[in-house]
């Protein structure tokens, strides 16, 4: 079973984002777990013990880069989209981010990324 976790410090958006990657992914019948987490050291924890197929990172500023780092530090081969307001595409590619969101994330960029995930799934 493939699961997904995504992080963010906005409960609604973390729901907006479950959301949108339920419908994704139920289109192409999979239907991955998805857990919203807002603190990055449960998520931490939960990377240690069994690290999810894939993560959504939206958090903003030199925070999100320090937690996509350390992301990527506890589980390389984890697939990762990170969503930062600041652009910070070329460390996104450093850290070989499957795919970068500058902005808001909407369900359009979304969509782009996760058809990058099934590519590769």
């Amino acid at each position: 079973m493939y699961r997904i976790a995504i992080l963010t410090e906005d409960e609604d958006l973390g729901k907006q984002i479950s959301g949108w990657t339920g419908r994704f992914w139920k289109e192409y019948g999979c239907f991955p777990r998805i857990n919203v987490f807002g603190n990055r050291e449960i998520l931490d924890q939960i990377m240690k013990e069994a690290a999810p197929c894939g993560v959504i990172a939206v958090l903003p500023g030199v925070g999100g880069l320090n937690e996509a780092e350390h992301l990527r530090s506890l589980c390389p081969q984890c697939r990762l989209i990170w969503c930062s307001d600041l652009d910070f595409s070329l460390h996104a590619y450093r850290i070989r981010a499957d795919y970068f969101i500058l902005g808001s994330v909407t369900e359009e960029k979304l969509r782009r990324g996760l058809a990058v995930w099934r590519e590769q799934f």
